[in-house]
């Protein structure tokens, strides 16, 4: 046994006042032992005008603790177990855990007004996101404040009217003895409301898990039920991928024979999710030992294991069996809960008929945030370019009886994606709801315990017949109009449950949807069943994108007309005397690139310039951006700013490299006067406009936009003793630095960033190239991005479109043949070299 006992404490009074608990203790189980207090310096303690999130979490009052204890200066270090982060360094961990103290938060005034009565734009002192979520779910209209510091300090900023009130934890104030301080008044908040940290109220003691010595010392203070607790809330937090100040809050009571859990977790940052649960403790264990598995609801993909959970205290988890059935009963108590809080959202999105810019607000917003997009055939595949680089994409499409998904096995997907925690955006054509089968994707959700929210979209129903020149409604022809199925599901035994002679019937406008390999027999029950075969009917195919065409018949003569054109699905037929005024009212298809669609490959920046060019022609431009750029971190580019008054030009090659340049200069808070003295020299339009938005008019731009025409124009007047900045991608060619090298003019080349390819999109590409009429590429990366995705280059119905003789170059090298290269190497000059080809095309 141990003669002499080193803990290891900060210096804070708090600190100090918790590890004499612990002594007190020992010496009360072990009177002969000595107990030695060694302070220690924190980094937390050290920086204190900061949040913790920003230099390290709460772990940053236990890494120098820590360090002692590895090297054996000292035997334990006593911790409130609020701030002991997830994973300890390996050799140490808990050895045991105390009593629990009052756990509850407390609003501290010193004018006794409650949180709830707070006059708008009072200040609220925390240095915790979670406490800021919740103050703002009591009074959401007091204004949050910073608030660091030991408990002395933040008392004294309140008293000296920093602050309106602070909260601080009960536990701390009462050890502290600060409950009845003079002029100080404590609302003391609902856990069950104002819902604590996980493990508030407890005390810690970390040690070192082969000394066998002091964990038989450790074990006469420890308390098994704070430990049953304090692992339920440590199991939720790790559950969650979360740590000791992650923005979240678990509470687990030990009550009547059963452990209790409430939680919440704000994943992110912003909506607040909340769950409650309860386990019998005896019939949990009785149906353990019957079966090794976990208790029901905790076998969920992505789980962490009991044995994970617990496995830094494994020396206070196997005294005996009966206790760690205890234990692991709790922690899998804190894993249900956190799986509970930790499911994802679904949501059902709407993408409409076709035409991107037919998709709504709220679910391109939900699209820019989801971690998975699962989407459809019959979804804008330009849609995919608004997802974030780290997005996951799944394609279940379905074109007619051509499924890559089932629908039980997308039905599934889902489920496990929001169990597995993330939030996914199920992107469907048209309408969820309307022969969509969100109707049933949303009852599979539901029965799984899984939340979801439907986002309508445009249907294809009344916006393709507008697109197509046809109302659905008019008051002259048709005062309703009716939407069919076109083909009726296997359920329905071959047996049409459709009424005929009711539909047949209606004065209003027929809409089938999906029907197009069913429309012999429509049209023949139709008639059958008396409705007039002069009837005016249109087949639409794909309409409101470039592949949209019409066939227009009557119901005698629309099965031939529908052949005899060539109509493929997906179409939609339309059936009244509404369709007769197509002529009269057709709006849609007649600019120069109307018809045509054009794959637009580049980076989002370039994306952004072109596609906007081709949908005034007329063209459906399908943003798919094949490479994204990468900004890069190099110290070169630091050096380059601080020696900013040595260089006389800065020349910027694309629109990348200035977004890249001013990023930088905002982190490192470089001033822009900084740049006064500067002149600035660009390759391109979209450069020169890049630059323009910071408020910087270009001083150079060579005619021709390459880096070539830059070097023909510019080096030769630039004088032998300035001194040129270049800032590019890491992929440009050596042209301009060779040209200025050899100028012999004084120049820093720094790579700002990198192009990669987005491999994601690899499916959908070949899925592209075998309808679009042209595919365009701006930069040689795009080009190598294409080659390298495309599984079959035969089957690329398009053709090649170049910005400049560089690129086209490199197409040629891949073995791309291009069919024509822009006379102006912009995004403009893509498009009038595409409106010349088609003019041609036509005339031939």
């Amino acid at each position: 046994m141990k003669n002499i006992i080193k803990i290891g404490t900060r210096k804070s009074k708090l600190a100090l006042i918790q590890t004499d608990i612990v002594k007190d203790k020992i010496k009360k189980a072990f009177p002969e032992i000595e107990v030695e207090i060694v302070k220690i310096d924190t980094k937390g303690d050290q920086i204190l005008d900061k949040s913790l999130t920003s230099f390290g979490g709460k772990g940053v009052f236990t890494a120098e603790l820590e360090a002692e204890l590895l090297s054996g200066a000292v035997d334990i270090a006593v911790h409130s177990a609020k701030d002991m982060p997830m994973d300890f360094p390996e050799g140490l961990g808990i050895g045991a855990v105390l009593d629990r103290a009052d756990v509850r938060d407390t609003f501290v005034t010193t004018t006794g007004k409650k949180l709830e009565e707070l006059e708008p734009g009072s200040i609220v002192g925390t240095s915790s996101l979670r406490r800021e979520l919740l103050i703002k779910e009591i009074n959401p209209y007091v204004t949050i404040k910073l608030l660091r510091g030991n408990v002395q300090t933040r008392l004294s900023k309140l008293r000296d009217g920093q602050y309106d009130g602070i909260i601080l934890a009960a536990a701390g104030i009462e050890r502290l003895g600060y409950e009845k301080e003079e002029g100080l008044h404590y609302q003391y908040l609902d856990p069950d409301v104002f819902l604590p940290a996980a493990g508030q109220g407890i005390l810690a003691v970390e040690s070192r898990v082969e000394d066998a010595e002091m964990a038989e010392i450790l074990a006469a203070i420890h308390s098994e039920k704070a430990e049953c607790l304090l692992m339920a809330e440590r199991a939720f937090l790790k559950t969650i991928g979360g740590s000791c100040n992650a923005p979240a809050a678990a509470l687990c009571r030990e009550e009547n024979g059963e452990f209790s859990m409430r939680a919440m977790y704000v994943k992110d940052g912003i909506h607040s999710r909340k769950t409650y649960m309860t386990v019998n403790i005896e019939d949990a264990i009785a149906e353990k030992d019957a079966d090794s598995k976990p208790i029901a609801g905790t076998a969920v993909a992505a789980a962490v294991s009991v044995e994970e959970a617990v496995k830094t205290d494994k020396e206070i988890t196997e005294k005996d069996t009966a206790r760690k059935s205890k234990v692991e009963i709790a922690a899998e108590l804190g894993i249900s809960v956190a799986h509970e809080v930790n499911k994802g959202m679904v949501y059902l999105v709407g993408a409409g008929p076709g035409d991107e810019d037919l998709m709504t607000r709220k679910g391109l917003k939900l699209l820019r945030e989801a971690d998975v997009v699962v989407y459809d055939n019959l979804a804008s595949s330009s849609l995919l370019n608004e997802v974030r680089d780290d997005a996951e994409l799944i394609y279940a499409g379905k074109r007619s009886s051509n499924h890559h998904l089932k629908q039980y096995e997308t039905n599934e997907l889902l489920v496990k994606l929001a169990l597995e925690g993330k939030n996914v955006v199920r992107l469907k054509g048209g309408d969820p709801y309307i022969f969509g089968r969100g109707g049933e994707e949303g009852q599979e959700l539901r029965e799984a315990g899984v939340d979801f929210e439907v986002v309508p979209g445009i249907s294809s129903s009344y916006s393709v017949p507008a697109y197509c020149g046809i109302p659905v409604t008019h008051r002259d022809f048709a005062s309703s109009f009716h939407v069919i199925t076109g083909h009726e599901g296997n359920h329905k035994n071959g047996v049409s449950v459709l009424n005929y002679e009711t539909l047949a019937k209606e004065e209003g406008t027929l809409i089938f949807l999906m029907g197009l390999k069913n429309l012999p027999n429509i049209v023949a029950s139709l008639i059958e069943n008396g409705k007039d075969p002069a009837t005016p009917v249109g087949v639409l195919q794909e309409g409101t994108t470039a592949r949209q065409r019409v066939a227009t018949g009557t119901l005698a003569d629309i099965v031939e007309v529908v052949k005899r054109e060539g109509i493929k699905t997906p179409a939609i037929t339309v059936v009244g005397d509404v369709v007769s005024l197509r002529q009269v009212l057709d709006w849609y298809g007649h600019k120069p690139l109307s018809g045509k669609s054009v794959l637009v490959t580049g980076t989002t920046s370039m994306v952004d310039r072109l596609s906007p060019i081709l949908k005034e022609e007329g063209a459906e431009a399908i943003s798919f951006s094949l490479i994204r750029t990468e900004r890069m971190k190099l110290p070169e580019l630091d050096v380059a700013l601080k020696e900013i008054d040595k260089y006389n030009w800065i020349v910027f090659t694309s629109a990348n490299g200035v977004e890249c340049f001013f990023e930088e200069m905002q982190e490192i808070r470089k001033d822009i006067r900084d740049l006064a003295h500067v002149r600035f020299a660009v390759i391109g339009d979209g450069t020169k406009k890049a630059l323009e938005e910071h408020g910087i008019f270009c001083d150079f731009i060579p005619t021709a936009y390459s880096s070539k025409g830059m070097a023909e124009a510019m080096v030769p007047h630039i004088g032998k003793d300035e001194s040129v900045l270049l800032l590019r991608a890491e992929e440009a060619n050596r042209v301009l630095p060779d040209a200025l090298e050899e100028a012999g003019i004084s120049h820093t080349c720094i790579s700002l960033y990198h192009t990669v390819t987005d491999e994601r999109k690899a499916d959908e590409l070949n899925r592209l190239i075998k309808m679009a009429d042209y595919v365009t590429f701006a930069s040689s990366s795009a080009v190598r991005a294409f080659v390298s995705m495309v599984d079959n280059l035969d089957e690329v119905k398009g053709k090649y479109i170049s910005i400049g003789p560089v690129t086209t170059k490199t197409a040629q090298e891949n073995g791309l043949s291009i069919a024509k290269t822009a006379v102006v190497y912009t995004a403009r000059g893509m498009v009038e070299t595409m409106i010349q080809d088609a003019v041609e095309e036509g005339q031939k």
